[in-house]
């Protein structure tokens, strides 16, 4: 029995995330058992419709979709699903087509391009295996249109093996099928078998000549692995071919010389396209040059290029102007990098990429406060505006705005990305604000950012700055993968933290799950060796550093001056100081600290005044040296000639560590009131270890009065300073006054406080003995002190006479 049945209803349109434009027309569904007719009035704007197969039995569906059977209107249908994947709405594309088979309506060919579009641009594998099904079940997989669109989508899902595996068992191969598969590898990262594609395609085409897209990819893989063989023989290609003057080739090629750093085959090609009326005067072309120079260090040729093009009338435009700005970043030249924000103002570039690159320039070049009021002042923000921002700020020594920013970022956006994360955890660890910090690490765990290896590695990096090496390691070890960052930042956290011995087991950890270190791996475990002070290990990392980096390194060079003078070989700091080809400011203050170490005090002058001739300016620590150097020379009267040449010849205001010095050398000399004098002028606020340094000098030269002025002044900084207690116990010892002994160590032992014993090691035949004050552990201990007591017996006899404690130490143990 044939059942008739017509209504009138409405679609919804609004589900479709865009207003549909519908007209009235008629539907008619048959199925084996009945027949319904409905009459259909479509208008926008609705909530619902409702369709019966029959008057009896009647089913509600929302924002559902209807098609037809008639072949104007699955005409309409296909309209539909390919207006919405042309615009991007490829889940709503995909809902048309699964409710025009819901209701049992034949499928058509001409749905499947637009529909598998559609599925590839969900990048969900699973989903687009289902149309991959569909085309089998209704046998259309035979066109090879069809599966050169299931490659595509499977590349877009990710899932090169599928398309490799589809690819292998095709019949039918053309141009476009290749094309897929080596843009695929080349878009997935897999830039070896993008090449081994490419020649199989030549190969088994019989040397037919491939198409740009093919080209284009085969350039961009060499370029990515630096192959530049294969890049050559491309080239090679295309000139036999004539395609070496085609615009999008040339940019290819420049792009792939440039990656392999090959910079004058990059200028062969854009000077036999520069008379090219078309070519020559594309802005591309220019671009990719400039930008090539700029990835080759080549700065002042990439600046030339640039005002070359604009004597030529080519308009820069936003990827030109982005070089340039990064280029003024290189050469930290704020004046050009001006220039170039006039040109972008001129020009009405404004745009997010411009604007970050903008901030970037000034914040490189050294005016920060211009920088942040470009970030206040743009319209545009994203997620790399924000992360750029902190970043910036937290590597220009702008902490503290950094953790403002993220402030206000959370109340705006209120979930940060990883890049976000990074930056205030840099703050943090800049500033060691440790529970700041640690609050950080909450919100990373909460998103599920704690096991990525960037931000565990800065996580790691923060603990060790703030010195929780306990808590590093944990964070360190609970990553699912370490990376040479993450090394790095436990090996010089472990130095930092003076952990020298941990240093360097986990720089042989390291090495056993093959992560190969880099020079700031190196420079931490030269560190360690220096507080270790073993000869030995200095060599060994002398001769690993040999062996692997053969090309002298400036932070490398530098570490291994201090090293080997830390050692007490100031012969092989020298000799590495000479054989430097570049010296800059630290390889200087390294090599002056290393001879004031050792006593050399008029070579460390004579080494000064040779730093100057190479018009190197010295700096805070360069004059911290030359101090300390005076300081324990006994030389006043160049002591005070290098405090003022710091103020008046270089202008550097001095900090603590230089009035430290001063107070030293004053106060070992016997100025001691003009050393207090100098104390209560300095204009920052002096520290323990400037009071330190002159309690010091009062208990060398028996000033008791004034030691106990400079005492009160110390324990209002640092109450529980047990070292400067027992300093100033020992100088009322010195003199005599007993009841006072007797009142600071009883302060001693009523705080709690306990001073730890000292310690020292030798190194014979590269074997470190160590010694603690009153320690019998050594296997060799009878003999020791059997020697010491020796030794006291000769000094006795030749007049030395010693000072015993009469007092008890038991407040040391």
């Amino acid at each position: 029995m044939e059942i008739v049945w017509s209504h009138s209803f409405q679609l919804n349109g609004h589900c479709m995330n865009k207003k549909l434009e519908l007209v009235p027309y008629e539907v008619t569904v048959r199925n084996p058992k009945k027949t319904t007719l409905v009459s259909c009035s479509l208008q926008n704007n609705a909530t619902s419709f409702q369709l019966a197969k029959n008057p009896f039995e009647k089913s509600s569906y929302t924002h559902g979709f209807l098609t037809t059977k008639s072949v104007m209107d699955v005409s309409k249908v296909n309209s539909m699903v390919k207006e919405y994947t042309e615009d991007g709405f490829f889940e709503d594309a995909i809902r048309v087509y699964l409710d025009f088979i819901e209701y049992g309506f034949p499928v058509e060919f001409r749905f499947f391009p637009c529909l598998i579009k559609a599925y590839g641009g969900l990048c969900d594998v699973s989903k687009g295996k289902q149309i991959h099904g569909h085309l089998l079940k209704f046998g259309f997989l035979e066109d090879v249109y069809v599966k050169n669109s299931l490659l595509g989508m499977y590349w877009k899902c990710g899932a090169g093996g599928d398309a490799v595996e589809m690819f292998e068992r095709m019949q039918e191969r053309d141009l476009v099928s290749w094309n897929t598969m080596i843009s695929g590898f080349c878009q997935s990262g897999d830039y070896v078998k993008s090449l081994t594609m490419f020649g199989r395609m030549v190969k088994e085409r019989g040397g037919e000549c491939p198409n740009r897209v093919a080209y284009l990819a085969a350039l961009s893989s060499c370029g990515s692995i630096q192959c530049l063989t294969h890049g050559e023989e491309i080239h090679g290609f295309l000139v036999k071919n004539g395609l070496h003057s085609d615009e999008f080739l040339v940019s290819g090629l420049i792009e792939m010389y440039m990656k392999c750093g090959d910079i004058k085959n990059a200028e062969n090609v854009f000077e036999r396209i520069r008379d090219n009326d078309l070519v020559g005067r594309n802005r591309v072309v220019w671009n990719v040059m400039i930008l090539g120079y700029v990835s080759n260090e080549c700065l002042s040729l990439a600046l030339d290029l640039f005002v070359e093009m604009l004597e030529l009338g080519i308009t820069p435009d936003s990827p030109t102007v982005v070089t340039l700005l990064v280029l003024c970043s290189q050469l930290l030249d704020l004046a050009v990098g001006k220039q170039i924000h006039g040109l972008i103002l001129g020009l009405s570039l404004d745009d997010v990429r411009v604007g970050t690159a903008l901030m970037q320039m000034y914040f490189k070049c050294g005016d920060p406060e211009t920088g942040l009021q470009m970030f206040r002042r743009s319209q545009y923000y994203n997620l790399v505006m924000w992360g750029s921002v902190m970043s910036n700020c937290a590597q220009n020594g702008y902490p503290n705005e950094a953790l403002q920013l993220f402030g206000e970022f959370m109340l705006d956006y209120g979930f940060p990305d990883p890049v976000i994360l990074l930056a205030v955890l840099r703050a943090c660890s800049f500033l060691t604000l440790k529970p700041r910090g640690m609050e950080i690490h909450g919100l990373a765990i909460k998103m599920g950012f704690d096991s990525d290896v960037f931000v565990g590695g800065a996580l790691v990096d923060f603990y060790g700055k703030c010195g929780d090496m306990k808590y590093a390691q944990q964070v360190f070890h609970g990553l699912s993968t370490r990376d040479l960052v993450s090394w790095n930042a436990l090996i010089s956290g472990f130095a930092q933290n003076k952990c020298a011995d941990e240093a360097l087991m986990a720089f042989r950890d390291m090495q056993t799950e093959q992560i190969k270190p880099n020079t700031v791996t190196m420079a931490c475990v030269l560190s360690g060796c220096s507080h270790l002070s073993v000869m030995i290990l200095c060599k060994e990392v002398h001769c690993y550093l040999l062996r692997h980096w053969p090309e002298t390194n400036a932070l490398v060079s530098n570490s291994l001056i201090s090293a080997y003078a830390k050692c007490g070989d100031i012969h092989s700091s020298w000799t590495v100081f000479e054989k430097l080809p570049v010296r800059d400011e630290v390889s200087w203050n390294s090599i002056l600290l290393a001879l004031g170490m050792h006593g050399h005090t008029n070579e460390m002058f004579a080494t000064f005044e040779k730093m100057k001739e190479a018009n190197l300016k010295p700096d805070h620590g360069t004059f911290t040296t030359l101090l300390s150097a005076c300081s324990h020379a006994g030389k006043v009267d160049a002591g005070w000639k290098y405090f003022n040449s710091m103020m008046v010849d270089y202008t550097l205001e001095p900090r603590v560590e230089q009035y430290t010095c001063m107070v030293d050398l004053l106060g070992r000399a016997g100025y001691l009131n003009l050393a207090y004098d100098l104390i209560m002028t300095v204009p920052c606020s002096p520290d323990d270890r400037v009071w330190g340094s002159l309690l010091a000098s009062c208990k060398h030269h028996g000033d008791t009065k004034l030691a106990e002025v400079v005492a009160n002044h110390i324990f209002d900084l640092d109450p529980s300073s047990v070292g400067y207690r027992v300093l100033l116990a020992n100088l009322y010892e010195d003199s005599g006054n007993l009841k006072e002994v007797s009142r600071v160590r009883t302060e001693i032992k009523y705080m709690g406080l306990k001073k730890q014993p000292g310690c020292s090691w030798i190194e014979v035949d590269n074997s470190i003995h160590i010694f603690v004050a009153g320690d019998h552990s050594h296997d060799q201990s009878e003999d020791i002190y059997a020697t010491i007591e020796g030794l006291s017996l000769e000094m006795k006899r030749v007049g030395y006479i010693p000072q015993i404690q009469t007092a008890s130490n038991d407040y040391w143990a």
